[in-house]
């Protein structure tokens, strides 16, 4: 029966103005830079996972030569990855984090690990047994696909670094001080295995078979067992670098990988061991075979692909070196300036970036540029580069100092300024062709520079320093007091202003300057720039892959997914692509600027039996609507569809009659013009309700001839419609209430190109959709 009206839970009901996701991506390094921790082939398959920092997930399907990143929503640090299939997969890590995927990695899942500590590895035995070890002795299993993680006692206090199952009842894990233990019984009970003259870390444990196995640890050190994991000897690697991964592929062929580049292979079983040829120094902390070839992964996004086992190729490219500054132009057009002059060019908007010759190994922390064509880059030692071809080629320009020079800002005019040391301000007439000093009243160290015109400018450094012009540079006020911290960045709009610096620091000024009001922003991490997409739309990057934005000019703030672990030092936007550079060749950029929806509220109430959902936007740009969906344990399901309401945006409402008495999970499901997904926030209800069966099931996917529906609509009328990418009815049919369960064809007549098309089916109480692709 239906509800009766009385109180239930409504939770997180959602009312501050909050943007979705922005959709940040890697654009140097290629596939991307964080470090990679682990990486697994599925067995048999040419399709395989590497994870690492702030939740990054790639994935290969050709064996390691190419990668795609895939979104999880989680920025934890993932140090183990399990391929079950091609389909299926793990990934573990910080915060007892576990995610997995059925779909190839489309979509990621979190799981109750029943833990919060740090997790190391996961070792799957099946598809619905697997374990993972950890911190402080931790060890979970489960034996239904990770429904539910079951803790075991390993009767170890030290940290477990692997685990590995020769089959479904015994196992081994290994770890610090010495540690291997070993099951019997599928992980219900451990118990130590001892050996003399261990005296080392234990990294890492494989077998091939019941009898064979091998266990990698710190020093080089390399052990090797003939019967079962009962008794292990030592066997002599060759090196003294921690070795963090050991696999074989087969009985003779194995490698292992490990710090400072190194990577042995052998041919005998492991009984003797010769180094391969890596190209790198960085450390190598994951380690895979797929068929004859192995790929190894390590920090700084390091991929290393070995098809012969005489050397290995760096699949990951592009420049690793520190990128400090970044300005764009249209169309398309970025320049970024980094350590040892290394200047990099995108004509691509940031989707490929090319070097170029600066000239100068001098570090360069700024860079500007006047339509395109003029671009100036200056930086330490008081080095001053200028390109008037677009950056095609560099001339040195005289700045007449020797201080490190930090920022710059360029006017259309040909006026620009760059600010360093010493409180130092330099100024151009000519679009940077000659340079001349201005007076600031400063010895402070000045970091960043920004004009509205020409006449009104401000500058910002150290201990808090904001001074100000009114008459092109000639006279400067200071404006100071509200803070000691260190300023790095000013973006000023006509009376309007913005400034960020060291501890998270963000102020604001509405009056030119006259007073600044300190903004709340929630990080305490170094702001290093300040960019400006849009009316309304401010970013600020710094430390530790923090990217804040605000879309109502600072009153509140948001930190984005970057995926991103080391630090942003430049951002700019322009053309509608916002870019940020950093440590190691960081590079991303994003193209949602300004967010395509802004919610204002999402709330969820009983009502006659339903649950009512409400939700307001105050913008919508560039997208072709909303779907809601429901959620009862891991999956979502869309459950209704709305087209845009329109730029300005709309209010909404659902009612949705299909709940029963358990607890419901609620979002916005955001589709872009090209398909793309963001998500809203969740809220949550839960007390009685009634299920009413109603769905769609189609077939084939993807479609290639005729359309077979099968509709359920819980005994009401309905109305069937299918529409294409654009919002276009291409098929349309009333479906009556003693048609409950028909089934249906469309035929392929109906639709007019390949592509994504949406089938829906609506009731006066119920909604359901399907996406479904054709392909002609």
């Amino acid at each position: 029966m239906r509800l009766s009206s009385k109180l239930l839970i409504v939770q997180a009901v959602f009312l501050l103005a909050s943007p979705l996701h922005a959709q940040w991506q890697w654009s140097n390094p290629a596939p991307q830079g964080n470090d990679l921790w682990n990486v697994a082939f599925a067995p048999g398959s040419s399709t395989g996972w590497a994870a690492g920092g702030a939740g990054m997930i790639v994935k290969t399907m050709d064996g390691g030569m190419t990668w795609q990143t895939q979104e999880c929503g989680h920025e934890d640090f993932f140090r183990g990855v399990e391929a079950v299939d091609s389909q299926t997969a793990w990934v573990v890590g910080d915060n007892g984090v576990v995610l997995k995927t059925s779909d190839g990695g489309s979509s990621w899942h979190q799981q109750a690990s029943g833990t919060t500590a740090g997790i190391n590895v996961i070792r799957a035995v099946s598809a619905s047994s697997a374990a993972f070890v950890g911190d402080a002795g931790m060890l979970h299993t489960t034996t239904n696909g990770g429904q539910s993680w079951i803790p075991r006692s390993t009767g170890t206090q030290f940290n477990l670094n692997a685990v590995f199952f020769t089959s479904p009842s015994v196992g081994f894990a290994v770890g610090s001080s010495k540690t291997m233990i070993r099951t019997t019984d599928a992980g219900l009970t451990w118990t130590p295995v001892w050996f003399a003259g261990m005296t080392f870390d234990l990294i890492d444990v494989r077998f091939t078979d019941a009898l064979h196995g091998w266990a990698a640890g710190t020093g080089g050190h390399i052990l090797r067992s003939t019967d079962g994991g009962l008794n292990w000897i030592t066997v002599n690697s060759g090196t003294t670098a921690d070795l963090n991964r050991i696999v074989f592929d087969g009985m003779q062929n194995g490698w292992a990988a490990g710090e400072g580049g190194t990577m042995l292979r052998s041919t005998n079983g492991g009984t003797t061991w010769s180094a391969v040829t890596t190209g790198t120094l960085n450390g190598l902390e994951g380690l895979a075979a797929s068929g004859t070839s192995v790929v190894a992964v390590g920090v700084f996004g390091d991929i290393l692909r070995s098809a012969n086992g005489a050397g290995c190729s760096m699949i990951t490219s592009g420049s690793r070196r520190t990128l400090n500054a970044v300005s764009a132009a249209i169309p398309g057009s970025a320049w970024a300036v980094g350590s040892d002059g290394e200047i990099v060019m995108t004509q691509s908007a940031g989707q490929y970036w090319q070097p170029l010759s600066s000239g100068t190994t001098q570090a360069l922390f700024a860079v500007d540029n006047i339509n395109g064509s003029t671009v100036v880059a200056c930086g330490n030692g008081g080095v001053i580069v200028r390109s008037t071809n677009g950056g095609q080629s560099w001339s040195s320009v005289s700045s007449g100092v020797g201080v490190s020079l930090n920022g710059i800002d360029l006017l259309d005019n040909g006026i620009g300024y760059i600010v360093g040391s010493s409180g130092r301000i330099l100024k151009t007439t000519n679009g940077g062709a000659g340079w001349y000093n201005v007076a600031s009243g400063t010895l402070q160290p000045l970091f960043g520079v920004h004009f509205t015109d020409s006449d009104h400018g401000t500058v910002v450094g150290a201990a808090g320093t904001v001074i100000s012009t009114t008459n092109g540079g000639y006279t400067w006020s200071a404006q100071q007091g509200w803070t000691l911290d260190a300023l790095f960045s000013v973006i000023r709009e006509g009376d309007h202003g913005m400034i960020c610096g060291d501890a998270g620091t963000v102020i604001y000024t509405d009056d030119g300057g006259v007073s600044w009001t300190t903004v709340p922003v929630p990080t305490t991490v170094p702001l290093f720039r300040l960019t400006h997409p849009a009316p309304g739309e401010y970013a600020a990057v710094g430390a530790d892959g923090v990217i804040m934005r605000t879309s109502n000019s600072g009153q509140s703030w948001v930190r984005e997914i970057s995926h991103a672990m080391y630090t942003f030092y430049g951002a700019d936007a322009h053309g509608g692509t916002v870019y940020a550079v950093g440590d190691f060749g960081l590079g991303l950029r994003n193209t949602s600027y300004p967010y395509p929806v802004e919610l204002t509220g999402f709330t969820a109430r009983r009502e006659n039996g339903c649950v009512r959902l409400d939700w307001q936007t105050v913008r919508e740009i560039a997208h072709l609507g909303i779907a809601l969906q429901r959620s009862h344990g891991e999956d979502w399901t869309d459950i209704a569809f709305f087209p845009s309401a329109g730029t300005e945006g709309g209010a909404y409402h659902w009612y949705d009659c299909q709940m029963s008495d358990e607890t419901f999970r609620y979002r916005l499901k955001i589709i872009g013009m090209a398909g793309e997904v963001e998500y809203g926030p969740e809220i949550s209800v839960s007390g009685e309700g009634v299920r009413i069966p109603f769905s769609i099931d189609a077939w084939p996917q993807p479609v290639q001839a005729d359309l077979h529906l099968a509709l359920r609509t819980g005994g009401m009328d309905a109305a069937l419609t299918i529409a294409d990418a654009a919002g276009r009815i291409v098929y349309a049919r009333s479906v009556d209430a003693r048609d409950d369960g028909v089934s249906l064809e469309v035929p392929a007549a109906a639709f007019g190109a390949s592509g994504a098309y949406i089938v829906a089916l609506q009731s006066k109480d119920a909604f359901a959709v399907k996406e479904i692709l054709v392909t002609k």
